[in-house]
């Protein structure tokens, strides 16, 4: 063969480029022999074979970047001798051994004498001469010509005439018509998002492993194909797909479908490779039936099959897909239903005097993420499924197994249900929800009670800075009496962290109210608001601000310490003391009266009221005392907002403990350097606050009793979980709590102490198991439990789920729906955040439903790209959002080098997940209550107004130039995309070798992809220069760089 190569060639040729020793695409033969074997008559086998067939001895040199078939040097059959016991590692090391595509052989073939009368014959091929079918060319051919019954006439054609006849069919109407369908049917097709047991790194590999399941359902299956009209292969395409669209909740799916691609019967006895991929993309989201399903299956199998003549290579240039090094383009699985009954390896077939078997040659490779063979055997399916091992383990792959056999079981019993009731659920999978999902639910009291027993029993002990149980009884009974007055529903506190806070919420429940946090730090329209919306009839101020005898109006003030303004109108409102008295007898709530009011900010802009009940603080309370351990020893820091529903963690656990709070200053570090700090025992942070102090561990004088520290509000950091340990080790208790305001504070909590099993660079830190009274269900958006380990919706109820939003009833009902678990009338949370289960039976954070975002097609997680910048040296602190097709990064602190920091993403992340910019910042912005305050980063600089800039070195200019050259373009800037200028795999190799040329520099295609940009390039360019430089001995370098010896 020489001349041109076919579109598949040229794929597989840049591949190789693109990843050199990559042996994905070997395709191993391998026969177990048995009987007196000739070597000599076996080579002669071999040499008539690779005579007849020209592509086993072809080459494929570069000349300026560009491939080229010609003639090459013949393989040779090699001779080893092994054993039984070391056969399998020879094998495997004939298998796995890279190719030279532009030196060849492109045929290894091996004898391994095992033993007398055993010998074992490894063929293995590169697929760029050879596919599927020619395996079976070969394996007969060599068995004939070895019997000496081989009479075949001369090959009707040539794989060369192929080719070139593949390139000129380009300009004949068909292959418009082609063109045109494929586009139709695949023109924003969205990848397959099967998440991953590990983070997917940077670049795809091929390292895989199988799984294999029989499935007893062949004759069920071929009952359904006939009654529906049918093919097997289609009704199992059909099961996949929906198997695919329940672990990754995508209706729109698409599958990758090996052809023959020999529709031309004068190619059927070559060598070669002719094979094809189609792409089957099915639309998932309607409410129709499996048997319906199957119609439209048909429809588009039989479409596909008409057009299957473009070759995939070319779809791929015409669709202009996103270049990515971490995956295959269109399709990320593949599925191949084999037509032959059995598979082919363990059966006996004769090979002359002797009988071959067909083994495994130890090739564990795979080429795309996950790949489905489906073989007859007998009654069974013997379903095998490929997989990567740097995505999955093989516990995932295993229950994805099993999980095909139930749906399939269940759409060929009944081919009527819809599809989105298809069960996929395993009893092992049921087993593991119905343990993993639901916690006991103790008795429990109220918070009021509970403080009461305490006060009861310890009335001089104390309970707030400077108060003991008895006087804060006392104060909240008295201020109770005033405020019974009105009979209030909901009473407002305005006051400052502190004892006489705690004074007035513990009044607002003796006078039979909830309590509402109003932080005096708040711009008064934004407080004036939560007082309307509310109803509040009565807000409770400092008495510097507020008379003993102070009855309001419109112009009513309420503050703080200090006047905040007379704009601030509570219209009808009364505004009492805190130490104001009346003759009211304190009262005792009901367990499903309100407790407090916390206003969230919502996804419409518009803060809703959330409505605590006791029943769901108390039944908080006890898991906290219990769960955390907290006991009359305990000193624990109030730290929160009071709007901030973590305030409750921090009060009433310890108050009905009989422990101590303290109120910490808003500088942490500053108050546990003071007396009251060094007391304290307990700790309860934002997560972003503890990130900061664990920039600075050393900087933090921690007491010496401190015991435990519970985050909380945003995704903690593994790298921050791996610093912290590295100081504290066990000593200090570290726990990640997660939970929403209406599920009452928390919902799960995993306790981070001393581990670092799940601190890998693969991994999030778990946010645990649900609490006592609490159920957790991960569903889809249908609300039906998704598989272990599939992400899904985190929805909560229990006894901590809160009464709704105050006065939005429809906002509610959307958000609290009935608990199909929970007794009559229960309710649970539709949390809207992504979360998935881990094998362990702890929750992992995936992000929330309405933050991910999607950048060119991929869907994304801001937290995965986050980790990354995390992990990288120097990295303090990081965020990133999306704006509007961008995603930008921002890093702590502000002397990080934005540009270096996206060149090392490129290297651990794929491309589509690397920043567009990065700004590096003195500090992350947070808001009061310690989130980041997203509404506060910066833009990052962006281009120029014109949209173009010049190149700014040497080395910029060179590159644009290159690029110019070979893209056939006018004008190249420092910021162009060399793909977005209408660059493809084959330019990329050509512009690589002129720069090579111009540079005598090597520079991997890879290169390209993770710095697609002229200043991106040009920047990698230059520090491969340099690296090159500084590995060269002195006099070396010197000539290079003078060119002078």
């Amino acid at each position: 063969m020489s001349g041109a190569l076919s579109f598949g060639q040229e794929r597989l040729w840049f591949l190789d480029q693109l990843d050199p020793g990559d042996a994905s695409y070997n395709i191993p033969l391998v026969l177990r022999l048995t009987g007196d074997l000739d070597p000599a008559r076996l080579r002669a086998a071999l040499q008539g074979l690779v005579e007849r067939h020209e592509t086993l001895r072809t080459r494929f040199p570069a000349v300026d970047g560009r491939p080229h078939a010609t003639a090459g040097p013949a393989p040779q059959l090699a001779e080893l001798t092994g054993t039984a016991e070391n056969v399998d590692a020879l094998l495997a090391e004939r298998s796995n051994a890279p190719f030279d595509l532009a030196e060849g052989p492109l045929l290894r073939a091996t004898l391994i004498r095992i033993g007398p009368g055993e010998h074992v014959l490894s063929l293995v091929v590169h697929h760029i001469v050879a596919d599927g079918w020619s395996l079976n060319v070969l394996r007969d051919e060599l068995a004939n010509r070895y019997a000496g019954t081989f009479d075949e006439p001369p090959l009707p054609t040539t794989y060369a005439a192929f080719a070139q006849a593949q390139r000129d069919a380009g300009t004949v109407t068909g292959a418009g018509q082609d063109t045109t369908f494929w586009r139709g049917q695949l023109t924003g097709a969205a990848p397959l998002e099967l998440q991953p047991d590990l983070r997917r790194p940077a670049a795809k590999t091929s390292d895989g492993a199988f799984h294999t399941r029989r499935i007893p359902l062949g004759p069920d299956l071929d009952a359904v194909a006939r009654e529906q009209r049918v093919s097997p292969f289609m009704v199992l395409l059909a099961a996949y797909q929906v198997l695919l669209q329940r672990h990754t909740g995508q209706d729109d799916i698409s599958v990758g479908v090996p052809v023959a691609g020999r529709n031309d019967p004068d190619v059927e006895p070559l060598v070669g490779y002719f094979s094809n991929t189609l792409v089957m993309r099915a639309d998932l989201g309607g409410d129709g039936t499996f048997r319906e399903l199957l119609r439209a299956t048909r429809r588009t199998a039989l479409g596909a099959f008409t057009h299957q003549d473009l070759p995939f290579e070319r779809l791929i240039d015409e669709l202009r897909v996103e270049r990515d090094l971490t995956r295959n383009p269109l399709f990320q699985t593949l599925l191949t239903v084999h037509s032959q009954d059995g598979d082919r390896h363990g059966v006996p077939r004769p090979f002359g005097p002797l009988t071959a078997v067909e083994i495994d040659g130890g090739h564990a490779q795979t080429k795309v993420d996950v790949m489905l063979d489906v073989w007859r055997s007998g009654d069974d399916l013997v379903a095998v499924f490929g997989y990567r091992r740097d995505l999955f383990r093989p516990g995932t792959i295993a229950a994805l197994a099993e999980r095909l056999e139930v749906l399939l079981r269940a759409a060929l019993a009944a081919p009527d249900t819809r599809v989105r009731d298809l069960p996929v659920l395993t009893d092992a999978d049921l087993a593991f929800l119905d343990v993993a999902g639901t916690t006991a639910a103790p008795p429990t009291g109220s918070v009021l009670d509970g403080l009461a027993a305490r006060v009861a029993a310890h009335p001089d002990r104390p309970a707030l800075d400077g108060m003991t149980y008895g006087e804060l009884w006392e104060a909240s009974g008295r201020l109770a009496g005033a405020l019974l007055e009105d009979a209030p529903r909901i009473v407002g506190v305005c006051l400052p962290r502190g004892p006489q806070a705690v004074v007035a919420m513990l009044a607002a429940w003796r006078a039979g109210a909830a309590y509402l946090p109003l932080d005096p730090a708040y711009p008064p329209a934004r407080l004036a608001f939560m007082v309307a919306d509310s109803g509040a009839t009565v807000v409770v101020g400092a008495d510097a601000v507020v008379g003993a005898d102070a009855v309001v109006g419109a112009d009513a003030v309420v503050g703080a310490d200090a006047v905040v303004g007379a704009d601030l109108s509570f219209a009808g409102v009364r505004t009492v003391p805190v130490t104001a008295g009346g003759a009211g007898t304190p009262v005792r709530p009901d367990p499903e009266d309100t407790a407090y009011v916390i206003y969230t900010s919502g996804s419409t802009g518009t803060p809703k009221g959330v409505l605590v009940p006791h029943r769901a603080l108390a039944a908080r309370a006890d898991w906290m005392r219990d769960g955390y351990g907290i006991t009359a020893a305990d000193t624990v820091a109030q730290f929160a907002a009071l709007s901030f529903d973590t305030h409750a963690e921090e009060l009433w656990p310890a108050l009905t403990a009989g422990g101590t709070v303290v109120f910490a200053d808003a500088d942490l570090p500053d108050f546990l350097a003071t007396p009251a700090g060094a007391a304290v025992t307990v700790l309860d942070l934002p997560t972003p606050y503890w990130h900061r102090l664990v920039d600075d561990l050393g900087g933090v004088r921690w007491p010496a009793g401190l015991r435990l520290v519970i985050l909380g509000a945003d995704q903690v950091e593994a790298a921050a979980v791996a610093q912290w340990t590295a100081a504290f080790g066990d000593r200090v208790r570290l726990v990640n709590s997660y939970g929403p305001t209406e599920t009452t504070i928390i919902a799960t909590v995993a306790d981070l102490t001393g581990t670092s099993d799940h601190l890998t660079a693969t991994e999030r830190p778990p946010i645990g198991r649900p609490l006592w009274n609490t159920t957790v269900a991960v569903t889809d958006r249908h609300g039906r439990p998704v598989p272990p380990g599939v992400p899904g919706e985190l929805r909560v109820g229990g006894a901590g789920v809160a009464h709704g939003y105050l006065g939005r009833p429809g906002r509610t009902a959307e958000a609290f729906e009935p608990d199909p678990d929970g007794p009559p009338g229960a309710r649970r949370y539709r949390t809207g955040d992504r979360v998935r289960w881990r094998p362990d039976g702890q929750l992992e954070f995936l992000g929330r439903l309405d933050e991910q975002v999607k950048v060119r097609g991929y869907r994304i997680e801001p937290g995965e790209i986050t980790a990354a910048l995390l992990g990288l040296p120097g990295v303090g602190q990081a965020a990133v959002v999306a704006r509007g097709d961008a995603l930008i990064g921002y890093v702590v602190p502000a002397d990080l080098d934005p540009a270096a920091l996206r060149q090392a993403l490129a290297g651990t992340l794929p491309a589509h997940l690397v920043p567009n910019a990065i700004v590096a910042l003195a500090a992350l912005p947070l808001t009061v209550n310690g989130k980041l305050n997203k509404a506060a980063l910066p833009d990052p600089e962006v281009r120029s107004a014109t949209g173009f800039v010049a190149p700014r070195t040497d080395a910029e200019d060179l590159v644009a130039g290159v690029w110019a050259e070979v893209l056939g373009v006018e004008k190249v800037g420092a910021l162009d995309d060399f793909f977005d200028l209408g660059g493809h795999s084959l330019l990329a190799t050509r512009m690589v070798a002129r720069i090579r040329a111009a540079v005598d520099l090597t520079v991997p295609i890879r290169t390209l992809f993770t710095h697609r940009t002229v200043a991106g390039f040009a920047a990698a360019v230059e520090a491969l220069l340099i690296a090159e430089i500084e590995a060269m001995d002195e006099e070396t370098a010197q000539h290079m760089l003078t060119g002078k010896s």
